[in-house]
């Protein structure tokens, strides 16, 4: 399985490098009289993972998904769990070292984890009376990842000498500007906005943060790529660099992502790869999500601003919004995978989507597409 996921990243997916069809292939005339193609990729992430090293962005896998640290990492296990606390736990069965206040971390965390124990235990005894649909039993199954896929915090009070156990929901994609009002990555400040004094600490393993997809406009599902520590604009491009750099490739004349007013600047400054690419954010998002007071977003991602996206009626030729129709599938599979370690994980989804490429070629064919070769 291995040497197989390596050979996917190496050289792709099989029979799809060059696939074009009349989708997701345009031969268009400029203003000018010139005769152009364009051929796009549309990107999005999924928020779907696998369990991973504790350590932010450790990319080395598990050797049991029952770990919290991968091999390198492993002599981890034996210190406190606290961030920023380097002294020695205080036995196999704790995670903490014999600092009170860490005991208290460690005790209010397996009050969390017990309380989530009972509510699935209430739940699964509701579904011998009642029936449920599927959304809501995967949602239930998924009580024991709270740990993994939620940002948390202690805010210690020291006037009162009492701890409290905050979470939030991770943001998922890393694009926009921060939430200031909430507690940083690590390291953590020394106060809250409450002016409670803050401290984290990893008592779990981790999971990825999401898979990375890249995806035709008539829904070909061209690359996949697991993003560890957070979906950065960087990580994207770098992404998008490897995934057209395989043997066969051809750069897209067109990359249509959600926070591409931040991947262009940083494309501008950093990749010369991207020179000659359009790059604007998808149709929805660019509507819904951007605001019209970003200067740079206005003036340089708007999607109307390229002629080859639109047809001679004044419509979009290009379907901007598959990635997410594509990754709506994808996480249907989130309650097969959720455990799996990386060989087993990333062979799985990459069988998955050749599979689905390989019905999706017929329906195109079938519909009179024309799906075909670009050397052809």
């Amino acid at each position: 399985m291995a040497e197989r996921n390596q050979d996917f990243v190496l050289n792709g997916q099989p029979g799809i490098i060059d696939h074009a069809c009349d989708k997701c292939y345009r031969i268009y005339m400029t203003a000018s009289g010139e005769i152009r193609h364009c051929h796009p990729i549309v990107g999005d992430g999924l928020s779907i993972g696998r369990p991973c090293c504790a350590v932010f962005a450790c990319r080395k896998p598990l050797q049991n998904n029952r770990h919290r640290y991968c091999k390198t990492h492993f002599s981890r296990h034996d210190i406190c769990a606290v961030i920023l606390c380097e002294e020695p736990i205080t036995g196999s069965d704790s995670k903490t070292c014999s600092d009170p206040e860490h005991k208290e971390f460690e005790r209010k965390n397996k009050e969390k984890g017990a309380s989530n124990f009972i509510l699935k235990e209430r739940f699964r005894y509701t579904q011998a009376s009642q029936p449920v649909d599927t959304l809501a039993t995967q949602q239930i199954d998924h009580v024991d990842d709270v740990e993994e896929t939620t940002i948390e915090w202690f805010e210690v009070d020291d006037n009162t000498n009492t701890v409290r156990l905050k979470s939030r929901a991770n943001p998922g994609t890393v694009g926009t500007e921060a939430d200031t009002t909430l507690p940083p990555p690590d390291p953590c400040p020394s106060k809250s906005a409450a002016g409670n004094r803050i401290a984290k600490a990893q008592f779990s393993r981790k999971r990825t943060h999401n898979e990375q997809t890249l995806v035709r406009p008539c829904g070909i599902i061209y690359a996949r790529a697991t993003m560890f520590g957070a979906e950065a604009v960087s990580n994207f491009l770098v992404m998008v660099q490897n995934a057209f750099s395989v043997p066969g490739a051809k750069k897209p004349e067109h990359i249509f992502y959600d926070t591409n007013c931040l991947a262009r600047q940083q494309a501008e400054k950093s990749f010369p790869w991207f020179n000659g690419i359009g790059m604007c954010v998808d149709v929805w998002h660019f509507l819904n999500k951007h605001q019209t007071t970003h200067q740079y977003c206005q003036e340089n991602c708007n999607p109307v601003q390229f002629p080859e996206l639109l047809d001679e009626f004044g419509k979009w030729f290009f379907n901007t919004s598959v990635a997410e129709q594509i990754n709506a599938w994808l996480q249907g599979y989130h309650s097969i995978v959720r455990e799996m370690l990386p060989d087993k994980f990333d062979f799985f989804l990459d069988e998955m989507i050749m599979r689905r490429n390989v019905e999706h070629l017929k329906k195109l064919a079938e519909q009179g597409y024309n799906p075909r070769s670009l050397d052809d």
